[in-house]
């Protein structure tokens, strides 16, 4: 088996950077969602139609799908540890496997239930093992494409929020 050495100070830095886009997206994302209420509190003033609600939770999705891209750069961002504790999880999770499917082997229909039980649980640490490509999907190109087009439309609603607060006082 061939060993792959990575420089442990290059994934720190990746980190790091990861780190600093997440805490931007966040508060990119907290900051549309405040010009998202200015905005809900600027069409409340007289009547709040079905219109307006709907308009208003539209308004919401922008800063949620930056929320959802903030979530799974986190996942990313913890994909060096879950890669380190690989090997080891590995070799534990087939010792299990063995042991669950030797006892199967010698034991009777009664014992099924708590066999199957057992399998369970391997099979579920070892989905959590192997799924580690899945936080990988907020690289695809639908995703940032829809993030950056998030991006672009929660700007705004910074901007709009005061706007329609000035709108407000004045009106």
């Amino acid at each position: 088996m061939t060993r792959v050495a990575v420089n442990v100070g290059d994934l720190q830095r990746l980190t790091r950077l990861l780190g600093a886009v997440v805490r931007f997206v966040v508060r990119l994302a907290l900051a549309a969602l405040l010009g998202v209420a200015a905005i809900a509190i600027a069409l409340a003033r007289g009547d709040f139609s079905a219109l307006e609600i709907v308009f208003t939770l539209l308004l919401t999705a922008a800063p949620a799908i930056l929320l959802l891209f903030a979530a799974g750069l986190c996942e990313v961002m913890r994909l060096p540890e879950r890669l380190r504790r690989m090997p080891r999880q590995g070799a534990d999770q087939l010792a299990e496997l063995t042991r669950i499917a030797g006892e199967a082997r010698t034991s009777g229909f009664r014992r099924a239930p708590s066999l199957l039980w057992r399998l369970r649980g391997a099979v579920g640490s070892t989905r959590d093992l192997v799924g580690f490509a899945v936080p990988l999907r907020v690289f695809t190109l639908p995703f940032l494409a829809l993030t950056l087009f998030a991006a672009a439309v929660s700007v705004l609603l910074v901007l709009a929020g005061p706007v329609a607060l000035v709108a407000l006082a004045i009106g």
